[in-house]
């Protein structure tokens, strides 16, 4: 009886491996898929990273022409001051570092990054500091909460709303 048992055991063992086999490869692609889709995101994150660095690179450097091509040409945003459209805000800062003011430094930090399902579109909040001299004026020393929108249009991300605002002053 020992070796009928065992032989059946056995079959047993090889139904359950064959079933788990066939399981797995059913799933292989829906588990292909799962990966390809975080490495996807994980991909989109690298970008957006690069991406604010050199965005705020630009603004830190006052390259104006670099760091308007960064918006969307119908981007809005908020401010401590109210509501602009890219024209309103272009003007502003164009003023301001044609009569001599600017930016000395800026730092981020304690970034986090969210990427929609469609990895086209995604949210970047951060902590900013900036150092910006003013016309006249001794330059000042901010820390302020920004939270860009993306989208990536024709392959190319691009601010099209920025929410900033002054930090609390415990950060």
């Amino acid at each position: 009886m020992p070796n009928v048992r065992t032989a059946s055991r056995a079959a047993t063992l090889l139904r359950g491996v064959a079933i788990a086999s066939a399981v797995l490869a059913a799933a292989g692609p829906a588990a292909r898929s799962i990966v390809d889709k975080e490495g996807a995101r994980e991909k989109a994150v690298a970008e957006i990273k690069d991406f604010e660095a050199r965005f705020n690179k630009a603004y830190e450097t006052n390259d104006l022409r670099g760091y308007f091509d960064f918006y969307t040409s119908d981007m809005t945003q908020f401010y401590q001051k109210g509501r602009l459209d890219l024209p309103d805000y272009k003007r502003l800062w164009e003023k301001e570092v044609s009569d001599g003011g600017g930016m000395e430094e800026v730092k981020i930090a304690d970034m986090t990054i969210q990427v929609g399902p469609s990895l086209d579109a995604a949210v970047a909040a951060y902590r900013i500091f900036t150092r910006q001299r003013h016309p006249g004026g001794a330059p000042t020393d901010t820390w302020n909460q920004e939270t860009d929108v993306l989208f990536k249009r024709a392959g190319r991300w691009k601010v099209a709303h920025v929410h900033y605002s002054d930090a609390p002053k415990t950060n």
